[in-house]
């Protein structure tokens, strides 16, 4: 078992953004499939959780011999997280069309004066973090209404879900907003794979 089991470890695989929609899927597969087999072997997880990680009845990473898991990608990033604790993380490409939608909810609901700012960055991180939130708690988009911004900290954010405030962790990575969200305060280990070359068709 790895030294650090005790951490959040994180696995972050680049892939090209500029691909077409088949080649994406393609290249997100092999990224999303490096991130996972990366974070189970530096978290000391069970090697055969590396290969095909099972999922649950509703499709999420299920909990296996106590390790736990989260998975995510984006437009250039596949991301996976492995913890012997709940958490779940949110990946976001800064690039992201149409991120003013989100900025318009979050002024409706009163949360851009808590959030400080209504830049891009800063709305694409609040989502994030939402959604890792949301991810944690096992529920969908749906409840996202239900998850108001509490507070924005030096780390991230703190979030209200479901009678609990939730802290979230949130990092830049080149091009992309990473946000963490876990049920105990541990220290979060992030690597970076380097990015596959683009297939030339």
């Amino acid at each position: 078992m790895s030294a650090s089991a005790g951490a959040i470890h994180v696995a972050l695989a680049p892939f090209p953004a500029e691909l077409g929609r088949r080649e994406r899927v393609t290249a997100s597969g092999r990224a999303a499939a490096a991130a996972r087999l990366h974070a189970v072997q530096r978290a000391g997880a069970p090697p055969e959780l590396g290969q095909a990680w099972p999922r649950d009845e509703a499709g999420a990473p299920a909990a296996r011999a106590g390790w736990h898991a989260s998975f995510a990608d984006t437009a250039g990033l596949a991301a996976a997280l492995v913890a012997r604790v709940p958490a779940a993380l949110d990946v976001e490409w800064l690039g992201r069309p149409r991120w003013q939608a989100a900025r318009a909810r979050f002024a409706e609901e009163g949360e851009l004066a808590r959030l400080g700012a209504d830049d891009r960055a800063s709305v694409l991180a609040l989502w994030t973090a939402k959604e890792a939130v949301l991810k944690l708690a096992r529920v969908g988009l749906a409840d996202l209404a239900r998850c108001p911004l509490v507070a924005r900290t030096e780390q991230g954010f703190v979030l209200w879900h479901r009678g609990s405030e939730r802290s979230v962790r949130v990092l830049a990575h080149g091009a992309h907003v990473l946000a963490v969200a876990c049920e105990s305060e541990l220290a979060l280990e992030l690597s970076s794979l380097a990015a596959e070359p683009a297939e030339v068709a």
